[in-house]
This record gives structure tokens, sequence and C-alpha cells, in this order.
């Protein structure tokens, strides 16, 4: 019944201009934008927080919430009435007509793709993991289901078909949370047994800690990297092209952070709700829980995997195909190619979700951090700053982006090198530098039957000292987006100050966005 909500929702045919397909014809209400968002949203608190960013007896909540109650807001006041009054379709769009779009608009597609794709892969890997959990199916029979689905939301209508399931998709997450708090507290008259459990016992966890808070370090970085990249996900940013004014783009976000709050007040509900059911399994209740928890799965991932093949599909084909390559292509032929775009990206993304690679994994976890790293100090200096130049922008995108590649990658591929440049930034203790050192020595001095055990251990000492602050890669942008911000800031200073024509359109995001 629900996927057939969903469906019924989905399949909405184009009445209006191309419009419709890229921004549901900028008719959509603050509130139900709102509610689109925070649907879309809630996949990626969950992914956050079963990857580490939650830990035992709800540790990192404040942190995971804080972080994303921070984002929202700061997208709705920094960003999204600007791009609304920009009143075109997508993210490297903006960037194109704001920085000259032959030197910034691939690079910005590039970076939605690369903070996008390996996303809607682990969706598709998490919807046939859910099928072959709840109805004995072979995963690729739970991919190829979450696929047709995806289509379904999007491939008529575009934004349109996705607003309209999202809407749906919010109901349904807040109808399954509200009916999880209320068995609870008929079962148990209370709640407060939730507190003491983890929010990996409801759902099976990722089985790496890759967000793990481990020190006031980490769980800073947790929430920087939260409300930075939640401000600059373009699946996110995309919605603000959908509202009839900018301020209705504005109060999107900031009504989709208390629409995502309300979602995840009835966290523990959920969480205690399994656990009572898992006593006594075959009873009512127990068919409850694993009802709600396998709706609400199912409704987050279709909503984040139908925003995602819709962010990067709308990229190929208006960014690359129409702007670039056919600027005289027709209405019909734009749209032709956005729905066959749509199903090239999902389709593709179900290769890396057969395979079920930790490596998918790992880079959707990235995400966050890329999306940061690539556009926040282009978005915002180029809305906020009228001296910011393309140059300048082309040149921040791209330190940001290799800085947070770099230390996503270099601490385990090049470790010794790594270390070696930077050590004054790693948190290696007196006693982990004295081991690295004495390996390294022992290995210079041993014979040459005897350097390859040495050196597997030597590389053993330098992948624990490899790092900057003792922080995981994932928290990338931490280092990567202040980088961003001083070289396009520098590097403006340096070149030639924009047009009078670039002055004037900076000026007139600024205007009547009430």
């Amino acid at each position: 019944m629900v996927a057939l909500l969903f469906g019924r929702a989905g399949l909405v045919w184009l009445v209006r201009p191309v419009s419709d397909f890229y921004a549901a014809g900028r008719l959509m209400p603050a509130l139900f934008n709102g509610m689109a968002i925070a649907a879309s949203y809630m996949a990626v608190l969950v992914f956050v927080g079963l990857a580490g960013g939650l830990g035992p007896h709800w540790d990192g909540a404040t942190s995971l919430l804080l972080g994303g109650g921070i984002g929202l807001p700061l997208a709705g006041i920094l960003l999204a009435p600007f791009l609304r009054r920009f009143g075109g379709y997508t993210l490297p769009d903006f960037l194109a007509e704001r920085f000259g779009g032959d030197k910034v608009r691939p690079l910005a597609v590039f970076a939605l793709i690369l903070c996008s794709f390996p996303a809607l892969a682990t969706v598709l890997l998490g919807l046939g993991l859910l099928s072959a959990a709840l109805f004995a199916l072979p995963v690729a029979v739970g991919v190829a289901a979450g696929v047709a689905l995806i289509f379904v939301a999007t491939l008529l209508g575009g934004m349109r078909s996705l607003s309209m399931s999202q809407i749906a998709q919010f109901a349904v997450l807040l109808t399954a949370s509200l009916a999880a708090i209320i068995v609870m507290l008929w079962e148990t008259g209370t709640m407060a047994s939730a507190q003491t459990l983890v929010l990996g016992e409801a759902i099976p966890t990722l089985g790496f800690d890759i967000f793990a808070q481990t020190n006031v370090v980490s769980r800073f970085a947790l929430i920087f990297c939260l409300a930075a990249g939640t401000a600059s996900l373009p699946f996110l940013l995309m919605r603000s092209f959908t509202t009839p004014s900018a301020g209705g783009a504005r109060a999107s976000f900031f009504a989709s952070a208390v629409f995502a709050g309300l979602l995840c007040l009835a966290a523990p509900a959920f969480a205690a709700l399994f656990e009572a059911a898992s006593v006594q399994a075959g009873s009512v209740l127990s068919m409850i829980a694993e009802a709600l928890l396998s709706v609400a799965a199912i409704t987050g991932l279709l909503a984040v995997g139908s925003a995602l093949a819709l962010s990067i599909a709308n990229a190929l084909s208006y960014d690359l195909y129409y702007k670039s390559l056919q600027p005289i292509a027709s209405t019909r032929r734009r749209i032709f190619v956005a729905r066959l775009s749509v199903i090239f990206v999902t389709g593709l993304a179900a290769i890396p979700a057969l395979a079920a690679s930790e490596e998918t994994l790992i880079a959707t976890s990235a995400a966050l951090s890329l999306a940061a790293s690539a556009f926040l100090p282009a978005l915002v200096l180029g809305v906020w700053w009228k001296r910011a130049t393309a140059d300048a922008a082309l040149a921040g995108m791209v330190a940001g982006l290799l800085l947070c590649l770099y230390y996503m990658v270099a601490p385990h591929v090049i470790p010794f090198a790594f270390y070696e440049s930077s050590s004054f930034l790693s948190n290696a203790s007196d006693a982990q530098v004295s081991a690295y050192e004495a390996l390294r020595h022992s290995y210079y001095v041993a014979d040459a039957a005897a350097q390859d055990a040495v050196l597997v251990d030597w590389e053993k000492a330098a992948l624990t000292v490899a790092n900057w602050w003792g922080l995981h890669g994932v928290f990338a942008a931490l280092f990567a987006v202040p980088v961003g911000f001083i070289v396009i800031i520098g590097a403006s200073l340096f070149t030639r100050a924009p047009s009078d024509d670039v002055r004037r359109f900076v000026k007139s995001l600024r205007a009547g966005t009430a």
C-alpha cells in the first residue's frame, strides 16, 4: 500500500513548461517544500548515526542533532533565497552564471556527481538488503525494485513528481513515527528505557565507525562537517529553486529543520519498540515493530535516493547537454534527455550497489565533506562578496576538493610521506613517535631478508600516526573549507575585479528576498 501511495504521487505528467521538470513550476509552498527537504534529509542523519556518529547509550546524539540543526537553517540564511532569486535550475548553473560558465560549470558538475553518485548506490544497496531481510528476496531483486520506484518518483514529471512523492514520504514517516510512540507508550507506559539503547540496534549497523567521536576535536569536527555539508548538499539546495519566492525558499529550510526534529523525536520509540518486540518474537507487537521499522527505512531511502538521482540527472541534462553541448535544443528534446539521464544514472548506480563493496559506503560517508569543500566557499562568497572573481572561485573549488581528497586518501595510500611531511599536525603521542622512529631505523639497518617483516610493522605504526589532529578522513572539510575561503579571497584580491554586469547580478540577488 505504501509503495502504491508513492507511485501515485510520482505519476505526474508535465502540462507546463520545462520549469516543471527542473523546478516543479516554482509553485511549491514553503511548508510542503520543507516537508520534502526533511523527508530526504532524515536518511543523512541516520547514515551518520549508524556509522559511528551515535555511540552506546545515545552518546553523540547532541552533536548529531546540533550539526543537522545548524546546517538546514544555515542554508536558509546564506544560500536558499539567493539561489531562488537567481531563478535557474541547478547549483552548477548558478555558479556558472556568477563566475563564468566555461570554467566553473564542468567542475561544479563533476563535484556534484562525486558527492552524490556513491550515495545513490548506497541507497540502492540499502533497499536491496532490506528486501532480502524482510521478504527473503535476492538482493538484486531488491535493488531492481529500488530502481523502479525511483523511476516512478522522478521519471514522468521530474521535480514535480519528486515533490509530490517526497510530501507523501514525509507523511508516511511522520505517521510511522507517531505510531511507534503510541505503541511504545501503550505497551510500557514510558519511553525511558529507550535512553539506554543504541539506534544501531533498531537498524543493522554498517560495520565500521567512520564518524566515531573519540574526543572533543572529533565532536566539533562532526558538528562542523554536518552543518557545512548539509548547507552544501546539491540534492537539498536544488529545492531552493521550487518555491514561488525567495522568502519561501528561506522559510522552506527553516521549516525542514522543525520537521526533521519532529521525526528525530521518535527515534527512541523506534529503538525501544524494536527491543520490546525482539523479546516477544511472533507477537502482535513484534509484527507492528517490524512493519513500522520497514516502512520508515524504505521511505527514508526512497526519499533521498530519488532526490540524488534527479540532482545528478538534472546536472547532466541541463548543464552538460543543454548549456554546454546543445543550447538550441527544443523543450521536447531537453525533457527527453532529462528523463534518459534519470534512467542512465539510476541504472548505473545499481552496478556498485550490487557489488556491495565497502568502498561504496566509505565514498558515501565522504559526501558531506566533499560537498562542503567544493561548494560552500564559492557559494557563500559568490552571494555575499561582489569582489569574488571567476578565476579565484575556480582556484578555491579546486583547492578545497584536492585538499579534501588528499586527506581522505593519502594517510592510507602514502602514510610515510603523509606523516613525515606534516608530522607537526599529528596527534601522535611521544610513545607512538618513538615507536615509529625505532621501526624506521630498524628497517634501514636490517638485512634484506628481515626488511619485509619490519616494513609491515613500520607501516602499521605509520597508519596510526598519519593524521591531522587525530581526525578521520571523513572530517576533511574541517581543513578544506577554510582553505577554500582563503584561496578565493586571496586570489580575488590579486585578479581583475568582476565586471559591472557581474556586480549588478550579485546586487540583484540580495534585493527583494523577503
